[in-house]
């Protein structure tokens, strides 16, 4: 296997994204169930906080298990 010299930076920039993305549905859920005082129903905003998070971190992870320097498959058809 060929690494090349991005190898482990990108490797380290992943495990930042899971790890934020972790933290922010763990405080979004810890902020949720905290009791209110001014109504008396929770905001939603944190989870959906937390979703687009979630989104941004699948969104990565296609980003990076995605085909490296190879041109897509549909350009190797034959031409006749």
């Amino acid at each position: 296997m060929d690494r090349g010299p991005a190898y482990w930076p990108a490797r380290i920039m992943l495990g930042v994204g899971i790890v934020a993305t972790l933290l922010a549905i763990v405080l979004a859920v810890v902020v949720v169930s905290l009791p209110t005082s001014m109504s008396g129903e929770p905001s939603m905003v944190p989870l959906v906080a937390a979703g687009v998070a979630a989104v941004g971190l699948v969104w990565m992870i296609r980003i990076f298990r995605g085909p490296r320097d190879d041109p897509p498959a549909w350009r190797h058809h034959d031409r006749r």
